[in-house]
């Protein structure tokens, strides 16, 4: 069959794949940058991303061979994944191009360490941690005075659990440039080791560094936020949220942010609002489980639980969808063990936070998540085991340290659960009221 120019273009923006012919006449793939369907962000910030992806798809059209513009591709991806949340399509579309530089032969080292540091970073977002570290550790040994590949090093090490790794690649860091994403993680580090006071100031720095708008500042703005609200200052939060709010309109994490403190002033409808409108910008999972338990903390039983029956769908049904010859595959075990767990699912939650478990057993959150739902399947010997681990580097995060009061007074340490659920009600008064809750309903099976 013989197709007109025209049709034969129309089917390559269907496919969301541009074909361009090299004076070798081999095939070179580039992904389309698929239009938005919500607005989203400046307009000036689209235009840029966009301006970046055009120019380089142009620059290769003419040479096919000219790695520098695959980077530029993998950037223009980057961005609008972190932007739009198409972090599926954009993490793949990214991985393509920068694989033809670290494949090719004939890259230089600067090229070739530009797109190791940028792979890092996409494997972070999917969540392939050990690849993400033994990716940058290669970035490393190519520029081992690059502050970024260190940056993708500290949040590998985190994600895996070696914290003490993590600190010295972040002192690293700050040594070779002292700016919002080396502040940023020393703030999460600080918070990690129970030095809540010391990541406010630090998570100051990295707002400061920034500039007010970028996506990256009001992420920055909003982390902020979610430090005063998790140290039980409502105000202060909802005042940088609402910052955050006017320097970014519409950002759907100032708006969690907001529906947040709703949840914690009991302000429920208000919160529901927020997080609605959060979801009609960026439909996240976490978003939408917030919704669940709002609904719940309001009364309506039967939609919570429909809302969170459609989280536990829509994640199977992103599994099943994932192409099998993906570049690199979303690992959403964590995710799926907290759907299930939300649900109330226990036995089909255990065994994908097991799973998160093994690929990093030294990360409190992985010991966390297993360690709560092992409670609340009445199982408080292995609850402790985890709870120990939970406690390792010291959290003061209000919420591990009720869980953890509650485990340790189950498995028949009352001192210590009391002292526990003390502290952490000394470090907010905002404990999520829905561990208060599946607290109060293990108690009473306890005594049945």
């Amino acid at each position: 069959m013989k197709y007109t120019t025209q049709f034969l273009l129309m089917l390559l923006l269907c496919s969301g794949t541009f074909f361009l012919p090299s004076c070798s006449e081999k095939k070179e793939e580039v992904p389309a940058l698929l239009e938005r369907k919500k607005p989203i962000g400046p307009d000036e910030e689209k235009a840029a991303i966009r301006k970046t992806y055009d120019k380089a798809l142009e620059a290769v059209k003419k040479d096919p061979d000219d790695l520098k513009q695959y980077i530029a591709l993998a950037t223009a991806f980057i961005s609008e994944g972190r932007v739009t949340g198409n972090n599926g399509y954009y993490s793949n579309a990214a991985v393509q191009m920068l694989d033809k530089v670290t494949t090719k032969t004939t890259a230089n080292k600067d090229l070739v360490f530009q797109a190791l540091s940028l792979k890092s970073a996409v494997l972070l977002n999917m969540h392939q941690f050990k690849e993400a570290a033994e990716t940058a550790k290669q970035g490393v040994a190519l520029n081992d005075f690059n502050a970024g590949i260190y940056g993708a090093l500290v949040d590998a090490n985190v994600e895996l659990g070696n914290y003490k790794e993590a600190v010295a690649d972040c002192d690293k860091m700050m040594s070779i440039r002292p700016d919002l994403r080396s502040y940023s993680r020393a703030s999460y580090l600080r918070q990690i080791y129970g030095q809540n006071s010391g990541s406010i100031e630090a998570m100051k720095l990295a707002v400061g560094a920034g500039m007010p708008g970028a996506e990256n500042t009001e992420w920055a703005r909003t982390t902020l936020a979610d430090l005063y609200l998790n140290n039980g200052n409502a105000d202060s939060a909802a005042l940088l949220y609402r910052e955050s709010l006017v320097y970014r309109p519409n950002y759907p994490f100032a708006m969690i942010g907001m529906a947040r403190v709703g949840k914690a002033r009991k302000n429920y409808d208000t919160a529901i609002a927020y997080t609605k409108n959060a979801i009609g910008v960026l439909s996240e999972a976490a978003f939408v489980s917030l919704l669940a338990d709002l609904y719940e903390l309001k009364g309506d039983a039967a939609k919570a639980k429909e809302t969170r029956n459609d989280v536990v769908g829509l994640l199977e049904e992103g599994q099943k969808e994932e192409p099998k010859d993906a570049a690199v595959k979303h690992n959403v075990s964590r995710e799926m063990a907290t759907a299930y767990l939300n649900a109330g699912n226990l036995d089909k939650a255990l065994p994908y936070a097991q799973t998160d478990l093994e690929m990093r057993p030294e990360n409190i959150d992985a010991n966390e998540l297993v360690a709560w739902i092992y409670y609340l399947k009445g199982d408080y010997t292995n609850a402790k085991i985890h709870a120990d681990k939970m406690l390792a580097t010291n959290t003061k995060n209000a919420n591990k340290l009720y869980e953890a009061g509650a485990i340790y007074a189950s498995a028949g340490d009352m001192t210590k659960g009391n002292e526990l659920m003390a502290e952490a009600t000394k470090v907010s008064p905002y404990i999520d009221q829905r561990i208060i809750n599946q607290t109060r309903s293990a108690l009473v099976m306890q005594k049945q």
